[in-house]
């Protein structure tokens, strides 16, 4: 074999490789756009409810993003946040839904660690399925894994809230828990707006000034959490 031809040989070995990093580095370039495209979107509806060509548009992005990069749990997660305010909207049917449990498993499985993952698959258990004890599972999950997190404190303290009737004592107890650690962190506007939007001042004042009234910022909580009719104990 003549030494060009040999160099060319190790040349088109070298090469193979190197095309498919770039061919994978590619994918993932035009899988991340697709990705930020839905969460653009997703941080839009916060404000405005999508119409049905926004929410087309997001549902395709964020499923040609996963279609590319099946093994990446952000997408995944993303698919089944649109997938959900498709749901809110009108846009997709409660069968359609339902497939929304194996993105969240998928997800929590490349992932085993992530609290978000686990706040979110809980409240789409509870809120769009009425599964409360599964979804008590994986709240109590998200909070060992990220109990400080802004999105795993709203997602507990929103599914709580909204279910208050359903919870037993214990589990009130712990909600209650929860709410005093999180009042008297770096959170505790986001706590207090939850409190006031489900109307539950009176229930918690009741418990935080027997369990709370020795914290240093108490008083501050207390004057803008309980309103002047909760009565002292």
């Amino acid at each position: 074999m003549s030494p060009i031809l040999r160099r060319r040989m190790w040349l088109t070995v070298l090469a193979l490789p190197l095309a498919g990093l770039m061919f994978l580095a590619g994918q993932a370039g035009i899988a991340s756009l697709y990705y930020f495209q839905a969460a653009f979107a997703l941080d839009h509806w916060q404000q405005q409810p999508p119409v049905a060509d926004d929410y087309q548009q997001a549902a395709t992005a964020i499923s040609q993003a996963a279609a590319l990069q099946p093994g990446n749990p952000h997408y995944l997660l993303m698919q089944a946040k649109i997938n959900e305010w498709g749901w809110h909207s009108g846009y997709l049917n409660t069968e359609a839904l339902a497939g929304n449990e194996a993105l969240y498993q998928q997800a929590i499985a490349l992932r085993p660690d992530w609290p978000v993952a686990y706040a979110d698959y809980g409240y789409f258990l509870g809120h769009t399925q009425f599964r409360l004890t599964d979804a008590w599972t994986q709240m109590i999950l998200a909070r060992q894994h990220g109990a400080y997190l802004p999105q795993v404190q709203q997602k507990f303290l929103s599914l709580s809230f909204q279910y208050w009737p359903y919870w037993s004592a214990g589990q009130k107890a712990e909600i209650f828990k929860y709410l005093q650690q999180t009042l008297f962190g770096h959170l505790s506007g986001q706590a207090i707006a939850l409190v006031q939007q489900f109307k539950l001042q009176r229930q918690s004042c009741l418990y935080l000034r027997r369990r709370a009234a020795t914290e240093p910022q108490w008083p501050q909580v207390e004057r803008q959490l309980c309103p002047e009719a909760s009565p002292a104990p």
